[in-house]
């Protein structure tokens, strides 16, 4: 993993999220032991030994350097990788000959089209992290049958089939990623507040400067950023851009969140308003939709937001023409109370059945034994 979120000196992302607050926590069980093996820091080409951490009681490794890796990853005594999307490549080290397989978990697909979307916003520049070496890996894993393909989103096959060059008939099993729920959260008499909330990194794919436009066009209503910008060469740049809407009397920056305070505003918010240029689904959708916060977003993935929101279309570019779309989409909703309460009622519903724990951990625990149980099999055949 390059991120697990905050841990070590990493970033904030949502695969880091996934691994740290909802895999190595939920996925682990008197059967299955799990270790996290974090990207190569750059300076240390040279250290011939992995440094070990214990984060929240799972071990993290910072792994050795290039040279001595493969021989490093031949003594893990490890059955099966699990990588949320491809992170890095440190499997590239792993010996031609070894067994093990990857579960190979598609989160974020980006063909080169969703990048050519993406570099159409020119007020503050995405970095593109178009990895060949890394694709071609999945692709020779997928080649050599050592990888089990498997998604949190049926929208994202044929991104990733496109992506990694795979048969168009290749399997991909249907794995949603997991929220936490609040059994006790009540959303028949839990009192909403008229406010509106933006959960995410203030960086150029998410086009945070969107939402305090439409801040500024809806004086009536509080409006709350719940994030901050991660890495520093954008820390700047994203603060330039963002200063001139911090005097707006409704626009409120909190920085970044988590646990009891985070959830508050999850509880307390009617609508989370998404304005990125590219999203998969986020995590950030599952957890608004959990406590019934309704979606107005650019992004449709799963027809969420069609379903449990208004979806404005989507918009390109640095957006300021299409600002009036959100607006709209926000009146709507909150002025139809009736049928903002039906649409809460309905999510809420939907992540239970879908996005529950229990139900990510039986599927994945099955998955992660099937897997462990070919590469043992290998080894006895070998």
């Amino acid at each position: 993993m390059r991120e697990y979120f905050g841990a070590l000196g990493t970033g904030y992302g949502g695969y880091g999220m996934l691994a740290r607050n909802y895999v190595a926590k939920y996925l682990p069980n008197a059967e299955i032991e799990v270790e996290v093996i974090l990207a190569r820091q750059k300076g240390l080409f040279l250290r011939p030994f992995a440094k070990k951490h214990i984060v929240d009681g799972i071990v993290v490794y910072e792994p050795p350097s290039r040279c001595w890796c493969p021989w490093w990853l031949e003594r893990q005594n490890y059955d099966v990788y699990l990588g949320v999307e491809i992170s890095n490549s440190i499997l590239k080290h792993e010996n031609r000959n070894a067994k093990r397989r990857l579960i190979h978990w598609v989160q974020d697909p980006r063909p080169w089209r969703e990048w050519q979307e993406i570099n159409t916003v020119s007020l503050f520049r995405e970095k593109c992290y178009w990895n060949s070496p890394s694709y071609d890996l999945i692709n020779r894993l997928y080649q050599n049958q050592k990888v089990r393909f498997i998604s949190q989103g049926h929208f994202l096959n044929d991104l990733a089939r496109e992506l990694y060059r795979l048969d168009l008939d290749t399997e991909i099993q249907y794995v949603p990623n997991p929220v936490e729920i609040d059994e006790t959260f009540d959303i028949e008499n839990y009192p909403k507040k008229n406010q509106i909330m933006f959960l995410g990194r203030i960086e150029s794919v998410k086009r945070g400067w969107l939402f305090c436009e439409i801040a500024k066009q809806m004086p009536e209503y509080n409006f709350y950023i719940i994030g901050q910008t991660f890495h520093k060469k954008e820390k700047t740049k994203s603060e330039e851009i963002m200063a001139p809407y911090r005097n707006l009397p409704n626009l409120h920056f909190t920085g970044h969140l988590e646990g009891e305070e985070k959830r508050r505003f999850l509880k307390d918010s009617k609508i989370l308003v998404n304005t990125s240029i590219h999203e998969a689904l986020p995590i950030t959708f599952l957890e608004a939709l959990a406590y019934g916060t309704l979606l107005v977003s650019c992004r449709d993935p799963e027809c969420l937001t069609s379903k449990f929101g208004v979806y404005v279309g989507k918009v390109l570019g640095d957006g300021f023409d299409k600002v009036g779309l959100f607006v709209d989409g926000i009146r709507k909703l909150m002025s139809d109370e009736d049928g903002r309460k039906e649409k809460a009622r309905n999510a809420i519903a939907y992540i239970k059945e879908n996005h529950s724990i229990e139900r990510f951990q039986n599927t994945m625990r099955a998955i992660v034994k099937e897997e462990a149980q070919k590469y043992r099999e290998a080894l006895q055949n070998k």
